[in-house]
């Protein structure tokens, strides 16, 4: 049976891919949450996307948080054939503030759950490639970075700057 796209990864990737987004980063990593969610039937991950919108940039912040059904088991054999739910949130940043949109999905099993970051995944490193080509830095290998950005300043982050 061919994996389907849930709702919200569609969402997401169109937002990556968009031509004007200027900046990207991640705030929680990726590659990591599968050993995490083996081990915790928990994970999730938060990336910005900064956007040039007619000479504006907006600041979209995406969090994914997926939790296995887990009903006070006391032995699970693995918790990648167990369904769950993603709890997703996508902010923009405001003058005023901040505007949240917040859904929850449900998915299988882990199987499908880790299809949907890798195509997350697959999209964001496309992007952050031509981003990163484009502002004129060489080529890296992404395992060496462990915060991934490109585009967007400190400020724009929020990072207490």
């Amino acid at each position: 049976m061919a994996a389907r796209e849930l709702s919200v990864t569609r969402e997401i990737i169109e937002l990556i891919r968009r031509p004007s987004v200027v900046g990207l980063a991640t705030h929680r990593h990726l590659p990591h949450e599968r050993a995490i969610y083996m081990r915790h039937g928990r994970c999730g991950f938060a990336i910005d996307v900064l956007v040039d919108e007619g000479g504006t940039r907006k600041l979209y912040s995406i969090l994914v948080e997926a939790e296995a059904n887990i009903k006070n088991e006391i032995k699970i054999e693995s918790l990648m054939k167990l369904g769950g739910v993603i709890r997703y949130q996508l902010s923009e940043k405001t003058n005023d503030g901040f505007r949240m949109m917040r859904r929850e999905l449900e998915y299988r099993d882990g199987e499908e759950l880790f299809h949907q970051v890798d195509l997350v995944r697959s999209a964001f490193y496309e992007k952050y490639r031509e981003l990163k080509a484009r502002a004129g830095v060489g080529p890296a290998k992404i395992e060496e970075e462990i915060f991934h950005q490109v585009g967007i300043g400190p400020e724009e982050l929020l990072l207490g700057v």
